[in-house]
């Protein structure tokens, strides 16, 4: 403020009073509203006359409706009167007296409904206190209608958020604490699978690195991508660990799922000598009744008249004989398949049969195995054996297996003869190792110990091993290896990349692991080279280490060697029935090239020529060459003829070579590698 001068007025508080003198009247508005002034008790000033005046309107149309009706009424009653007096009464009545019809008088109006919310002075008088406190409340200086209104929306938003856990929320307070902790972190981003900084916990170049040496290391590519994830893309922890176990969950039920097409419920099967059986055979009869079975071929005959076999339609054709077929094609049939075994030979179980019902042999047929059948580690497989061959009343279908040898012999089922075992010069004479099941893997090693000059196997008072003997140590380490031999090939099903000791020991050869493990023993090293190529015609330099392990194991097992009660020849039409009864057929003495391939009979006879010409009918068609026929260009002629005569010129420069070193040690009685690849 100038003195002597009054004080300057500014345009801003010029507008404001001018807007305040011109503005409208709102069109809801208390009367005693004064624009510009904000009035906080709007029951007072609003909503308590506009109640007061509806209540005073219902009261005053209740009344006048309660003096029309009385009046209605009074002047009903005195024109009814009057009426009795001046007119008669006309009514009708039947021969007994009984009136039938009687004159009747109009009806007297309702009276007004005193349920009305407003009906008397008492009920205003009530409003205008109930409004009067409701004023009082809301425009109080403490503002405690707030509380109640905020205790109020309280209790809705506890309905809206947890419903019928309510009381338990209430009864238990820190769980109310815990969740709203919860919700502020996950507001805050605190569970977020993703790690807040930008920088990974470690750089990208040290992260590449660390997956290449991962993967170098042969490290599944599952884990792979867990590590790139966390390296890279910056996942938390506890994210990593909810993908393993959901990618574990996910595995497992994917193993857990039926193949496609595989019913439900497998099908059951009778035992296949149950149709050969009645009811009302003796026990001697149904002996000779199976016998009879075992001496029939497996298999149906091929009838070329039969169309029905080129016509059907299969879902899987199997080709071959013997039961490794049988046994693949009976599994298929138990998962629904419907399939057709086709074999060229008479007999799918692969066994010849020899004489006849006139020889002299005995009298009678005798089936002949050629293929070798006898089983090792017997209770491995009959679990094998178990899903083909399970029928209504027995799991392996009626087939058994007998141990090979005696309890007096210690169940022994082979004999070895090694040339020059045991002995000091190469001579053929051979000392004969008995193979039984009795303590396998020990009276082995105590043999070799004996007999060969290797440690003896001894044990301590607390059963630990503290022997030397070499030969023990290599049977435990075959058994170790073959352990995984069963996933090795269920990896080669399902194309899994997991190696173990048997898949390494597939790619190495028998002999370098015997000179390995054995290279001061040679007589325990052949002992154990026979051992294991007793079912392989093949030297040890040429046999997979893995056959050689399985066959050790096999031979030295303790279950020892059994061999199935009836042949191959039982276990194959166990197997035939199994595929019949699920759908299947099996056909024997089928030639498949004419039955699968285009028969060569049905060929054109005469053909175009190479170069388009025909044959002369006169001369005839020119003999076919069994050699393939190119046509060259002349650019390829040549390049060919430049080859041809690089080729003889390489060959004549070797044998030239080869004649000066043989020149040369011509005098040298000693033979070299040189002539010796010659």
């Amino acid at each position: 403020m100038r003195m002597g001068r009054p004080p300057k007025r500014r345009r801003d508080a010029k507008q404001s009073q001018s807007q305040t003198q011109t503005a409208n009247k709102p069109k809801f508005a208390s009367p005693t509203l004064v624009v510009g002034q904000i009035s906080p008790d709007v029951v007072s000033s609003i909503l308590g006359p506009a109640m007061t005046d509806l209540a005073v309107q219902s009261v005053e149309d209740y009344a006048d409706a309660v003096l029309a009706y009385e009046h209605v009424n009074q002047f009903t009653a005195e024109k009814g009167e009057e009426e009795d007096k001046e007119v008669e009464v006309q009514v009708e009545m039947d021969l007994d007296g009984n009136i039938l019809q009687q004159q009747q008088t109009s009806p007297l109006p309702p009276p007004p409904s005193s349920q009305r919310l407003f009906s008397s002075q008492l009920d205003i008088e009530n409003l205008t206190e109930l409004l009067t406190s409701t004023s009082q409340h809301f425009s109080h200086t403490t503002n405690s209608w707030k509380v109640h209104a905020n205790a109020a929306k309280f209790e809705r938003l506890l309905d809206e958020k947890y419903g019928r856990l309510r009381p338990f929320i209430e009864s238990h307070p820190n769980v109310e604490i815990f969740i709203k902790n919860v919700q502020r972190k996950y507001a805050m981003g605190a569970f977020s699978p993703f790690r807040k900084s930008d920088s990974p916990p470690v750089g990208k170049t040290t992260s590449i690195m660390i997956l290449f040496m991962m993967h170098r290391n042969g490290v599944r590519m599952d884990a792979l991508l867990l590590a790139a994830t966390f390296f890279l893309v910056g996942l938390q922890p506890w994210a990593l660990v909810g993908l393993v176990i959901i990618g574990k969950w996910e595995m497992d039920r994917r193993k857990r799922k039926r193949i496609g097409g595989m019913p439900k419920k497998i099908a059951t099967v009778e035992a296949y000598f149950a149709s050969a059986l009645d009811a009302n055979l003796s026990e001697e009869e149904e002996v000779k009744a199976k016998y009879a079975l075992l001496d029939t071929p497996v298999g149906t005959k091929f009838n070329p008249a039969d169309l029905s076999l080129r016509d059907e339609e299969y879902d899987v054709i199997v080709l071959g004989s013997g039961p490794e077929t049988l046994y693949a094609a009976a599994l298929l049939a138990r998962a629904g398949k419907k399939l057709v075994v086709l074999s060229p030979r008479d007999d799918v179980s692969g066994c010849v049969t020899l004489g006849d019902k006139n020889s002299s042999v005995l009298g009678k047929k005798i089936p002949f195995d050629i293929d070798g059948m006898n089983v090792a580690q017997l209770s491995r497989q009959q679990e094998l054996l178990a899903p083909a061959l399970c029928t209504t009343t027995d799991t392996q279908g009626g087939i058994r297996f007998s141990r090979i040898g005696s309890n007096l012999d210690g169940y022994a089922h082979s004999i070895l003869s090694v040339p020059g075992l045991g002995t000091d010069n190469t001579s053929a004479e051979c000392v004969p190792v008995v193979l039984n099941a009795t303590g396998s893997l020990a009276s082995l090693a105590e043999y070799c110990s004996t007999c060969l000059g290797d440690g003896f196997p001894g044990v301590d008072l607390d059963g630990k091993d503290n022997g030397n003997s070499n030969s023990l140590s290599y049977l435990r380490a075959c058994n170790q290896i073959n352990a995984g031999s069963a996933d090795y090939y269920l990896s080669k099903l399902y194309n899994a990349k997991e190696s173990n000791a048997y898949q390494e020991a597939s790619v190495r050869t028998a002999s370098a692991f015997l000179n390995k493990c054995l290279p001061l023993n040679t007589h325990v090293r052949s002992l154990m080279a026979a051992i294991g190529m007793m079912n392989e015609n093949l030297c040890p330099d040429k046999t997979s280490m893995a056959a050689h392990v399985t066959n050790i194991c096999a031979m030295t097992s303790e279950e020892g060697v059994a061999y199935p009660v009836g042949g191959p020849r039982a276990i194959c039409h166990a197997l035939t029935s199994v595929i019949e009864q699920c759908g299947g057929r099996v056909v024997a003495g089928v030639s498949l090239q004419e039955l699968l391939l285009e028969k060569l009979d049905e060929k054109k006879e005469t053909k175009k020529k190479t170069n388009g010409e025909e044959n002369d009918p006169l001369k005839g068609p020119k003999p076919k060459s069994n050699s393939l026929t190119f046509r060259l260009r002349p650019f390829q002629r040549i390049v060919f003829l430049a080859i041809r005569l690089l080729l003889r010129f390489l060959l004549l420069i070797q044998f030239l070579k080869q004649q000066l070193l043989q020149t040369h040690t011509s005098h040298d009685p000693t033979p070299t590698l040189l002539n010796d690849a010659r």
